[in-house]
């Protein structure tokens, strides 16, 4: 059974929140490092089948938006190195 989880960066003030976020839903390691090098480690070991939907609609701050959707593309070059990882974008219609 595939684990989903949604991104949605209304829920953030800051980029910390969205790390720790995603530390406390997918089982990052204690050290992890809440940056996007770390992300991209972590999301790369991940072993079971998993699905993280990004919805990054109704965020209207500039620098939270841009480091949103820095994160975006780091899950996406890390789905390319994962077959365990799915990342999908939300459509407003969802």
């Amino acid at each position: 059974m595939m684990r989903e989880l949604w991104v949605r960066g209304k829920e953030f003030d800051s980029l910390v929140e969205v790390h720790d976020f995603l530390k406390s839903q997918l089982d990052f390691p204690e050290h992890y490092g809440k940056n996007l090098s770390a992300l991209y480690d972590c999301l790369t070991d991940i072993g079971e089948d998993t699905r993280i939907v990004i919805d990054w609609e109704q965020v209207e701050e500039d620098e939270l938006l841009d480091g949103l959707e820095r994160i975006a593309e780091v899950m996406q070059d890390a789905q390319e190195e994962n077959e365990y990882l799915e990342i999908a974008i939300a459509q407003e219609d969802l």
